[in-house]
């Protein structure tokens, strides 16, 4: 009978001696082999196998398959060091043997533990090795299926790409290409196959290295010729590839720049041409002219003719653009046909401007020879429908040598031609004069300087005193814009003139009235002793933008109503022209400015029957002459002459009507005793006083 070892030992040593042979089991594990678990879980399996084991030994019948399973479970548990069986065998023996057991049974248990150990661990070695061998076989099928796959994309994107691919061997010549390569060289892909792409460069630059040679290289511009003889502009970009460092081939893409180069070329064409006449547009023409400016020698000449067609607004509103733009097109090749015998740049500069430039030649004709021809081309008439359609130009030409103008200046000079020539009517032409283009360029320069001027304040409202002629006697004070820099000269148009070319004088004229308002009570004071206090006192000429005003007459309520008095006090005088002329509201307002009290005035009166009857038709209060003698002093004149004559019985005339007749530009006492005499009521000039700031001019009238 076997003998247990539970039996054998005491019950408080059997404990200690069991927690003793698990910490030397413990021990003999952690020097063998590394289980990643926690001491508690690897000393209660240990504690489960001791308790196998010694039901084991201590059966009435050894059963060796215990042993096997407690062996396979110390592999299944991990415990698979490379000693780890044989020092826990040797142990377990040792302990089994200590507490009394029978050695062969000892030595069947031991067996079976080793034989079930070994067992389970090649069943192990067993299942890893499939795993893995399923692992290797899943990873070469994926790379095999990913090899495949990356051939299959390549062979895609080789065959079907837009651009052109050719793989070269380490001599640069061809091994395979693509389709769209051998489109690009107009041939088979076969007929590619081992030949240079250098073959088929056209032309080399002296800055472009020659493609031969396994280099990489940038997208390099070049120019091929291709089997058909045809040259067509390239980008050639070429990789290597290599192969432990050793270049092996090379890939060269190829884009054909046919298509871009065909857009490139129609794009500078639109941008340098008119796209409806074809003609250089005004940057073309400007270039061409530099250049041809630059190319004069000192004796040479160029003609620059600068021209617009006449009526072509009126035709276009009546025939409709369409039959417009057939006539730009008729005028472009007429212009072209003139002078086709002259070194000449024809261009549209403009909707209906065109520029000539003439490189001057010993035959080239004169000015006014160039001129006419330009007419009889474009005289001739087209026909739409049953009428027939011709249009004029007005011209304006300058004739000058590189030393006298600059490329700039040359055409400024003919633009300013043509705007004198305008001035006169349609169909005419003109040369460039100096002398006017000088004056013209001064009053231009007074008159874009005006708007700058009020923006900072040195525009302001100045005032003349308005003086009576029968006793020369300052009765009321005129408001005008003043700008003290703006230069004088002889002819020089006044700020309300300048600012009525920019059309900064419909801001102007709010201006002054909201001005008046506030002046107006010290002019009464100061004037209504002398003239009475219901008569004017105040006077505002305007121009025919600001007599053309829609508000004009709710800023003059404005302005009466902020002076606290009577309208009767402001006087305001409209430009003559544009209510006979009826401009924009400018008759309307004369009707409401005298409907509400206001003393209404006409300036630039010339005393024509019709300018009367509108005096009276308005209910017109006072007329300020437009200078009838032309500048002349009337007061040198013979008493008896026609103008003096004229003038008088006007002036009568006005003053049966009851009509005050004012003059401006008085000069001195004497021209000023001259209209008196003639029936004048009041003047204002030089004689009085120059414009002035309000408080000279009322030091000066008190």
């Amino acid at each position: 009978m076997p003998v247990s070892a539970a039996s054998a030992e005491p019950g408080t040593d059997r404990a200690r001696n069991r927690e003793q042979r698990v910490r030397a089991w413990l021990r003999v594990i952690a020097r063998t082999v590394y289980v990643p678990r926690a001491a508690e879980e690897i000393s209660a399996f240990l504690n489960t196998q001791l308790d196998v084991l010694n039901a084991a030994i201590s059966a009435p019948e050894l059963d060796p398959d215990v042993g096997a399973a407690v062996g396979a479970a110390l592999v299944d548990f991990g415990l698979t060091g490379e000693d780890t069986l044989q020092h826990s065998v040797s142990l377990l023996v040792e302990e089994m043997l200590g507490v009394g057991a029978s050695g062969d049974r000892v030595a069947r248990l031991s067996a079976a533990l080793s034989c079930g150990y070994s067992d389970a661990l090649r069943r192990r070695t067993l299942a890893q090795q499939e795993t893995m061998k399923l692992a290797l076989l899943t990873a070469k099928q994926r790379a095999d299926r990913d090899r495949r796959a990356s051939e299959n994309r390549f062979r895609e994107v080789f065959d079907h790409a837009a651009i052109g691919i050719a793989i070269t061997d380490p001599d640069g010549r061809v091994v395979q290409a693509n389709p769209a390569l051998a489109e690009i060289m107009a041939c088979d892909a076969a007929e590619l196959t081992g030949r240079a792409l250098g073959d088929f460069i056209a032309a080399e630059e002296a800055d472009q290295p020659p493609l031969v040679g396994l280099l990489d290289r940038r997208p390099d511009r070049r120019l091929v010729e291709r089997a058909n003889g045809e040259t067509a502009w390239v980008y050639v970009a070429t990789s290597v590839v290599r192969e432990a460092g050793e270049p092996i081939y090379q890939v060269a893409m190829v884009q054909d720049l046919s298509e871009q180069e065909l857009l490139q070329g129609r794009l500078n064409h639109q941008l340098l041409h008119d796209s409806l006449t074809g003609l250089a547009n005004r940057v073309h023409f400007l270039s061409r002219l530099e250049t041809a400016h630059g190319q004069c020698s000192p004796a040479d000449t160029l003609t620059l003719l600068c021209l617009d067609l006449d009526a072509f607004g009126l035709l276009n509103r009546t025939h409709g653009h369409a039959v417009g733009d057939r006539m730009l097109r008729v005028a472009a090749e007429r212009l072209k046909r003139a002078f086709a015998d002259e070194d000449a740049v024809v261009a549209r500069v403009g909707g209906d401007e065109f520029a000539v430039l003439v490189r001057d030649q010993p035959e080239t004709p004169d000015l006014a020879a160039l001129a006419a021809a330009v007419q009889s081309e474009l005289g001739e008439p087209i026909y739409h429908g049953a009428a027939g359609i011709a249009v004029g130009a007005t011209i304006g030409v300058v004739r000058a040598g590189p030393g006298r103008l600059s490329s700039v200046e040359l055409f400024r000079a003919a633009e300013s031609a043509l705007r004198r020539a305008r001035a006169v009517g349609p169909r005419q032409w003109a040369e460039h004069d100096d002398r006017l283009d000088k004056r013209d360029r001064v009053v231009g320069q007074a008159a874009t300087a005006l708007p700058g001027a009020w923006e900072t304040g040195e525009l302001a409202v100045a005032y003349v005193p308005v003086a009576r002629l029968s006793d020369q006697r300052v009765i009321r004070a005129r408001a005008l814009p003043h700008a003290p820099g703006v230069r004088r000269m002889t002819g020089m148009p006044s700020v309300p003139e300048l600012a009525e070319m920019t059309g900064l004088s419909a801001a102007l004229g709010p201006w002054l009235l909201d001005d008046a308002g506030s002046r107006l009570p010290v002019w009464w004071r100061l004037f209504a002793p002398v003239v009475g206090a219901d008569r004017p006192v105040h006077r505002v000429l305007l121009t025919a933008l600001q007599s053309a005003d829609e508000d004009l007459a709710a800023r003059v309520n404005a302005t009466v109503a902020a002076s606290g008095l009577p309208p009767g006090l402001l006087e305001i005088g409209l430009d003559t022209a544009a209510v006979l002329g009826g401009r924009g509201d400018a008759q309307d307002n004369l009707r409401t400015l005298s409907d509400i009290g206001v003393a209404t005035a006409l300036h630039g009166f010339a005393g024509t029957p019709r300018e009367i009857a509108a005096v009276e038709r308005f209910g017109v209060r006072s007329v300020l002459l437009a200078d009838p003698f032309d500048g002349w002093r009337p007061d040198w004149l013979p008493a008896g002459s026609v103008p003096v004559a004229a003038v008088r019985d006007v002036v009568a005339r006005l003053a049966g009507m009851g009509v005050e007749v004012g003059v401006l530009g008085v000069r001195d006492a004497a021209e000023a005793r001259w209209w008196a005499d003639a029936g004048a009521a009041t003047g204002e000039g030089p004689a009085f006083g120059e414009p002035a700031g309000f408080d000279d001019v009322v030091a000066a009238a008190k």
